[in-house]
């Protein structure tokens, strides 16, 4: 199951595609449009990010997918690029592709085996509730704030970068540095995100034509200027990136925080129930007369006091 952090860039970018659809005013009744994330589609390849069209009014209900986004979260992006070409080669028709890059600023590590801190932590009895694991990190949301708790990192970020393909009159091509077609910049530590967001909107500015062809094909006699009004924008706010990956950060580590502890106390119960076990069992005593003074002692004991 993804993290927290790893959804955070595209659950702002869903609200922001969301947004966009719904304020323009083609007919939802004919045309379905939707905007998924986390949604099996191409040979059960799952997206983080999925808009697409739907022609109600067509017999053979063809369902266009113009844009896609994925998430690499501290992990090699060669497995997304190749996530990506699998989809582009099932449906080459999609105009635009995002890539968004979180790299944490420290790995991560549980608790090492033996250390003050796994013993604390396993002194607890329980795991503790999210309110009462983060309340021990103390700081503000923000991306340059790690989560820190008992003095251990439990997630932190170091950059945020996004990658954008749009295409062509040809398929789009993921090896390509053609500015016309592929864009890079970085939204954190250093903001240099222009390129990104031009390219983003001319991925939109298609989409939007999309609508408008699609709608002309139901309704010949649609309000064609009033889908293109330029008033209805597609707007990127940046800082709403930023705020989804800060808030995600705590979720990310407690969650983190409640995997280890999880294995780590059943290791921990294991060997502390492994250590009362008496250090030999052998075959029950045959001695009659010692196991009658046992007895007898264990009664005296028991009906004392």
């Amino acid at each position: 199951m993804p993290s927290a952090v790893h959804e955070a860039p595209f659950t702002a970018l869903y609200s922001m595609f969301t947004c966009f659809l719904k304020n323009l005013p083609f007919n939802s009744t004919s045309i379905n449009a939707n905007v998924l994330s986390n949604i099996k589609a191409f040979n059960s390849l799952i997206l983080d990010l999925r808009v697409s069209l739907q022609n109600m009014r067509d017999v053979v209900v063809e369902v266009l997918v113009p844009i896609i986004g994925e998430t690499a979260f501290s992990q090699h992006t060669g497995a997304l690029m190749d996530k990506f070409q699998e989809v582009l080669d099932a449906d080459p028709s999609i105009i635009m592709a995002t890539m968004a890059v979180v790299t944490k600023s420290k790995h991560y590590s549980s608790p090492a085996k033996g250390s003050p801190l796994r013993m604390a932590l396993m002194r607890d009895g329980s795991i503790r509730l999210a309110k009462d694991f983060i309340t021990g990190s103390n700081v503000l949301l923000t991306l340059n704030a790690p989560v820190i708790v008992e003095g251990h990192t439990w997630c932190s970020v170091e950059s945020v970068m996004f990658k954008v393909w749009v295409r062509g009159d040809e398929v789009i091509d993921l090896e390509t540095h053609d500015p016309a077609f592929m864009v890079e910049g970085t939204l954190y530590s250093v903001d240099n995100m222009d390129s990104v967001m031009d390219m983003i909107q001319k991925g939109v500015d298609v989409l939007r034509g999309q609508i408008i062809s699609m709608s002309l094909a139901i309704n010949p006699d649609i309000d064609v200027v009033a889908l293109q009004d330029p008033a209805i924008k597609f707007h990127i706010r940046k800082g709403d990136i930023i705020t989804k990956i800060a808030s995600a950060m705590r979720e990310t580590a407690y969650r983190c925080y409640s995997v280890w502890y999880k294995k780590a106390s059943k290791a921990f119960k294991w060997k502390a129930t492994f250590k009362q076990l008496p250090p030999t069992i052998g075959p029950p005593a045959t001695n009659t007369h010692a196991k009658m003074k046992v007895k007898h002692h264990m009664g005296a004991s028991c009906g004392g006091v």
